[in-house]
């Protein structure tokens, strides 16, 4: 059983009950904290799907973190652990850890208040500003160029930054955005060829290759499933 609460800025938390693991979790771009066994781990921003990992002995807890907001809070190159999953003390500094870890344990442990952890996600919302403006960018589909020269920088730094900031690029922003589009419109019943051309594919071809590489399963698959 799975269940998400939403939180200020984009950001959620989340409880997986029983779950064996082995379906595939669709790539989003996103920041997750997860507690499990008693152990915090930081997955890292996820740039194609991944095979979801089981519960272990009991319910495992996650704090999400939307594209670009999560390296401010665990003073982090965010490039470093794109597409892994590591030890949150291997990457974040200690006090970091103690903070991360005082804000999660008391939701684990029943706690009713979100209070310490919608902070947290106040906290990385204030701290990454340009981050929120440049995924506005990335949403309505504007090229890098343009990006760039309206944050006042040369394409060269406008990359790095990303990739620090974000753990990819621009480019890849823009096509983790478009597959989130398309997802939203297929679980309202959209057809593929509306989904495709809504969500700024190419063509429906286009759409389904994205799919298979960043949601695991077939549009027609993942429609099927969201019925």
């Amino acid at each position: 059983m799975f269940s998400e609460s939403r939180l200020p800025h984009g950001a959620a938390l989340w409880r997986s009950r029983g779950s064996v693991g082995g379906g595939p979790i669709p790539a989003d771009g996103c920041v997750d904290l997860i507690l499990r066994d008693g152990c915090i781990s930081v997955a890292g921003p996820s740039t194609r799907w991944i095979t979801a990992g089981g519960d272990g002995a009991g319910d495992s807890f996650g704090f999400r973190l939307p594209p670009g907001r999560a390296g401010h809070l665990l003073g982090l190159d965010l490039a470093e652990i794109a597409d892994q999953l590591v030890p949150l003390e291997d990457v974040a500094s200690r006090g970091h850890a103690r903070r991360l870890r005082a804000a999660m344990v008391p939701f684990a442990d029943g706690a009713r208040s979100t209070g310490a952890v919608s902070s947290l996600a106040g906290d990385a919302a204030e701290s990454s500003r340009w981050s929120a403006d440049v995924y506005r960018f990335a949403a309505t589909s504007e090229s890098a160029a343009r990006a760039a020269a309206a944050h006042g920088t040369s394409e060269r730094s406008f990359r790095r930054r990303m990739l620090s900031t974000f753990g990819y690029g621009y480019a890849t922003l823009m096509r983790l955005e478009r597959s989130r589009r398309a997802q939203a419109l297929l679980r309202r019943g959209a057809p593929l060829v509306t989904a495709a051309a809504e969500a700024g594919f190419a063509d429906q071809p286009h759409l389904s290759r994205e799919f298979r590489r960043l949601v695991g399963v077939s549009p027609g698959q993942f429609a099927a499933s969201s019925a």
